[in-house]
């Protein structure tokens, strides 16, 4: 037999930063006593991880000889146990405090999983419609390819002095360019007495319209030399769809440099 997970007690936090809570047995159980722990100061934990083995204790005594129904004690929340607040043989009566967690506050996800904890956060989401505060701290998308991948303010601070230093080493600034009419220039007319030469012709999905691609005059000239100097990002009022295809499409630049 097993039990739903234990609450937590009076700890609470006012913002989502880690903090260290009370996970406590149901005050409206019936007293447990504790057989094994199945996790130690220091063990990761997950929303119905299992962190002890108990035994319950009747109000009435049992007949002689009767052994007692097991219980499985189940986490309601992720993070990393800090204490253990009982001893083995002792009872945990309704409402006592049976472990202290450092909850995960989820500082790096992707696409709704925890990266730390390995929550799937989306469920979090679901059955928590009331609460209060955030469930993750990972709020920036740090990563133009995979907008997908959130990390956490401090994270991205981290990252962000990490990408300072390593532009330090390298001697180099960063140059943001404008994508359209400034390096390419992009239509949906094309001419078909134009040349092909150095146009690149794609769609953006199934249905979509053709595009034609070509590199603006000098552009080349212009990549080769402002990238000894500085590392280079784009930016577009395009989609981002359309800015990865031409960024990022080793079959554009062959089309566009034939």
């Amino acid at each position: 037999m097993e039990d739903p997970p234990a609450g937590s007690g009076g700890a609470s936090a006012e913002g989502p930063a880690a903090q260290v809570a009370d996970m406590c047995w149901p005050s409206e159980a019936l007293p447990l006593r504790l057989l094994e722990w199945k996790v130690k100061a220091g063990s990761r934990v997950n929303v119905d991880s299992v962190i002890a083995l108990c035994a319950v204790v009747p109000r009435e005594e049992a007949e002689e000889g009767a052994r007692p129904p097991e219980k499985k004690v189940k986490s309601d929340r992720a993070g990393v146990v800090k204490e253990l607040c009982c001893q083995t043989g002792h009872i945990i009566p309704p409402g006592g405090v049976i472990v202290r967690i450092e909850e995960c506050s989820h500082p790096i996800v992707m696409k709704g999983l925890c990266a730390e904890c390995g929550q799937d956060l989306t469920q979090l989401q679901g059955t928590n419609g009331n609460q209060q505060t955030p469930i993750s701290t990972a709020t920036v998308s740090m990563v133009h390819s995979v907008p997908e991948l959130m990390v956490s303010s401090e994270q991205a601070e981290q990252l962000g002095r990490e990408d300072q230093q390593r532009l330090h080493r390298n001697r180099k600034l960063v140059l943001m360019v404008d994508l359209d009419q400034t390096l390419i220039h992009t239509t949906e007319q094309h001419c078909q007495q134009m040349s092909n030469k150095g146009i690149f012709h794609f769609q953006l999905g199934r249905g979509e319209p053709m595009l034609h691609t070509r590199l603006r005059p000098n552009c080349k000239e212009f990549l080769e030399k402002t990238a000894k100097l500085y590392e280079l990002h784009v930016f577009t009022f395009g989609s981002r769809l359309y800015a990865h295809t031409i960024a990022g499409k080793e079959k554009f630049w062959r089309a566009v440099s034939s």
